[in-house]
């Protein structure tokens, strides 16, 4: 009985892994605003899959950051969140 109950727990928790707890979700994705600070970004959806940053202090822009979120299993939504000195500038969504 204590082996069914540990099964049923594991396929109930990677259940929620899976589906439950993504932060990329459309509601998430709204909360997102231009001028948003970065670290409240990550507050919303996490660690990106994929950050690149680029110096264009050159150019005065200065830094600019692209973050994606991507989930691949959960229907291939997609978050691209562009800054621009530490805020907000951009942001998109597909699905």
């Amino acid at each position: 009985m204590k082996k069914i109950t540990q099964v049923s727990f594991l396929a109930l928790t990677i259940a929620f892994l899976l589906t439950g707890c993504s932060r990329i979700s459309r509601e998430n994705y709204d909360q997102i605003k231009v001028g948003m600070t970065a670290d409240r970004v990550s507050e919303i959806l996490g660690k990106p899959l994929d950050k690149t940053e680029t110096d264009l202090s050159g150019m005065r822009m200065g830094k600019v950051e692209l973050w994606v979120y991507s989930s691949a299993g959960l229907g291939g939504k997609c978050i691209t969140i562009s800054l621009q000195n530490g805020r907000v500038s951009d942001k998109s969504w597909s699905e």
